[in-house]
């Protein structure tokens, strides 16, 4: 397969967790009053959601390594579609937290094989290109899923982005049966459960991994700790019904869909780990703005939506270099390292989720979570680029 198909399809697969996710917050309040729940309760939704997407991950790595790529996508996939057929039918809030576990889960392979096939076939900034294409698909279905999402509750009621997401996971299926092909390299080992453990101890060793993996992990926990609170924010506390929210998220996705352009655009002449001390700048930078904002004045419009478009453009320079650098070293283990990757972000996501739960103003908790995850990110790209040759010639 080459680059753009690799891409596109990497794209598609990474993207159904996202677009879950994106579809699925328009519908959060709605959701409170049609089960009389707590805020709480509806946010332990998405807590659970990570939860899922984070363990299952740690399972579909190396399964994808010992099975295929391709056999262990269309398992996931079908719990993703029974998990979606549970939140449609859903007659109480517990049935709806298990339906997002299930969820969860079988959205897990998407990210974790999209990454492990990139690493198969390529390398350097082949992989950096490959993983930015692949940013640009994924950029442009969460862009879309909030307006789609909200115009869809508008005209059906809370359970029609649950209608989305079943028909998200056919479609997946089919394409993948049909356009996926078998990229596993043969030779693997068939390892057991005592070989994935130690793969496992070994991957989170190196220094290098642990880093950049760490770095991916605190740039991108901001936008699941934004993601747990922003429609309580917009619509609880300002007003906005579901319809705007979706139309605001467009904008604020669409900040990352022009930085993962510009980045296209600016690899071949940069390279991709240079590009990434100007992402983690601008990330701080607009993290600490908006917690100055939250913090000392009303919330409003403009100071939740600026520094969070902009926190989500600078991502997209930061994720192409150090998701290709987490996975570089691991030519024979690139499903488990993706998988350890992945939970390791989608914990950090949970973690940020479970604490801004906690906190009643949703607006100083997602100050708080996205100061401290911006500065681990940071912190932790200093230590890469002390114990990596990339890192010291970025």
């Amino acid at each position: 397969m080459n680059e753009r198909r690799v891409a596109l399809l990497g794209g598609m697969l990474a993207s159904i967790g996202p677009l879950a996710l994106a579809l699925y917050t328009p519908a959060m309040p709605m959701i409170a009053e049609a089960f009389d729940a707590n805020e709480a309760t509806v946010k332990g939704t998405l807590s659970i959601y990570f939860a899922g997407y984070a363990g299952a991950q740690l399972l579909g790595g190396p399964l994808s390594d010992r099975f295929g790529r391709k056999p262990v996508a269309q398992a996931f996939l079908l719990i993703f579609i029974a998990g979606s057929i549970g939140t449609l039918l859903a007659s109480t809030i517990d049935i709806l937290i298990w339906s997002r576990l299930l969820q969860g889960i079988g959205a897990a392979s998407g990210m974790v094989i999209a990454r492990a096939i990139v690493r198969d076939l390529f390398t350097g900034d082949s992989s950096a290109r490959v993983l930015n294409i692949t940013s640009i698909v994924l950029g442009a279905g969460p862009m879309v899923a909030p307006a789609i999402g909200g115009g869809s509750i508008v005209l059906a009621g809370w359970q029609a982005p649950f209608v989305l997401m079943f028909l998200l996971g056919i479609a997946s299926m089919v394409i993948v049966h049909f356009k996926l092909l078998e990229t596993r390299p043969e030779g693997l080992d068939e390892a057991g459960l005592s070989m994935i453990v130690k793969d496992y101890g070994a991957i989170l060793r190196h220094r290098e991994f642990l880093w950049s993996a760490l770095t991916v992990s605190g740039a991108v926990a901001t936008f699941y700790a934004q993601s747990t609170v922003l429609s309580f924010i917009i619509m609880g506390q300002l007003g906005y019904d579901a319809a705007q929210f979706g139309l605001f998220m467009l904008f604020v996705s669409g900040g990352y869909f022009l930085g993962a352009i510009l980045v296209r655009v600016l690899i071949p002449r940069f390279g991709a780990f240079r590009l990434v001390p100007f992402g983690l700048s601008l990330l701080v930078a607009s993290a600490l703005c908006m917690a100055v904002l939250l913090t000392t004045t009303s919330p409003r419009l403009s100071s939740v939506l600026v520094p969070v478009t902009t926190m989500i453009f600078a991502n997209a320079f930061v994720l192409p270099g150090m998701y290709t650098a987490c996975l570089s070293p691991f030519a024979k283990q690139a499903g488990a390292a993706a998988a350890m990757s992945g939970f390791m972000t989608m914990g950090l996501g949970l973690l940020a989720s479970l604490f801004i739960s906690l906190v009643a103003d949703p607006s100083l908790g997602l100050a708080a979570v996205d100061v401290a995850m911006v500065s681990l990110a940071a912190g932790c790209y200093l230590l890469w680029r002390r114990s990596s040759p990339d890192g010291r010639t970025a």
